[in-house]
């Protein structure tokens, strides 16, 4: 009888254990990830010794992210092949062998979305529409700028994006060497620095914001290519009025490359009394100079802000009152 159940034991082994390859996860891939979190660009030492509030300093360098999603594509279909989440220095991830388009991006962002990425060509970051005003569209030889309603989209927040083509996963065991793959990530964005540097009653000024044209809605992650129509970049500024100057930092998908696109900077100043003024300037040659490598925009004209309670502005620029109040000055 004992010999029975140790026959049948024998056998019910036999057919529960098979022989399974081992796999450890911390001796396969190990990406290994370096975040450029500065923007490049040369930053002038009188900005960067001011004192400015933190939120816009911040936009020069971002903030260092907390976890990276590691997209694999097939690099003949370009299609997803598979996904990983790693740490922002990078980790180990469990891919088969292959040869493999790669892209890695943070999944972090406040405002910047994610669209299509199930095709590497496809992949894109964009933010959301807010509004939409009436802004110019494009230069008129003295005459008055033809105006259309345009959307107004939110201020993009640095994507740092890694990219890997044709990356050999080769065949791998437990007993072999960690394959270590190595990626640097930069943002997406162009960081720039806004100026206005005759504001006249400065102190007057309550709030102020900027809308500027010709600005790239979207990006794609791989090739950098735009898509979808240019729109109008929304940001606040912030009134230096140690400086007497009207100051922000933005960043944006980059202008929208159009020969024929131009980029108008439209400055919205409130005072106490709640009154606006509007003044347009046409900046496109600052945007298109190559040799402006601390990607200032300078307004040097004189801004004259109404003083309270004078009655000056309080209109809605989006309506009728736009031919009366506005001033268009070419720089």
């Amino acid at each position: 009888m004992k010999q029975l159940m140790m026959i049948l034991m024998c056998a019910l082994c036999a057919l529960s254990c098979r022989r399974v390859p081992l796999y450890d996860a911390e001796s396969g891939v190990y990406l290994k990830l370096n975040i450029h979190i500065h923007a490049d660009i040369d930053l002038p030492e009188d900005i960067a010794s001011r004192g400015l509030p933190q939120s816009l300093m911040a936009k020069f360098s971002g903030r260092m992210p907390e976890r990276m999603q590691v997209n694999f594509y097939d690099v003949e279909t370009h299609s997803l092949v598979t996904t990983a989440f790693v740490p922002a220095e990078g980790g180990y991830i469990d891919v088969a062998p292959g040869v493999y388009d790669v892209v890695v991006y943070n999944i972090d962002t406040d405002y910047t979305r994610i669209e299509r990425v199930n095709s590497r060509g496809s992949i894109y970051a964009f933010t959301d529409q807010t509004g939409s005003r009436f802004v110019p569209q494009s230069k008129a030889d003295g005459k008055d700028l033809p105006m259309a309603e345009a959307p107004v989209i939110r201020e993009p927040d640095h994507l740092y994006v890694a990219r890997r083509d044709a990356l050999v996963i080769p065949e791998h065991s437990v007993v072999d060497e960690t394959i270590e793959v190595y990626a640097e990530a930069s943002t997406l964005l162009e960081t720039y620095i806004f100026r206005a540097t005759k504001i006249l009653n400065i102190d007057d000024v309550v709030s102020a914001k900027a809308y500027i044209t010709g600005q790239a809605r979207a990006k794609c992650l791989w090739d950098s290519r735009y898509i979808m129509d240019e729109a109008v970049l929304g940001i606040d500024c912030y009134p230096d009025r140690a400086a007497g100057e009207i100051v922000t930092v933005f960043n944006t998908f980059g202008k929208f490359p159009n020969a024929t696109n131009n980029v108008f900077l439209t400055i919205v100043v409130s005072n106490s009394s709640g009154d606006e003024s509007e003044y347009v300037f046409d900046v496109t040659d600052q945007f298109d100079n190559p040799d402006n490598t601390g990607h200032e925009i300078i307004v040097s004209d004189e801004i004259d802000v109404p003083e309270p309670g004078s009655g000056q502005g309080g209109f809605d620029p989006d309506i009728s009152d736009w031919d009366e109040e506005h001033k268009n000055v070419d720089i």
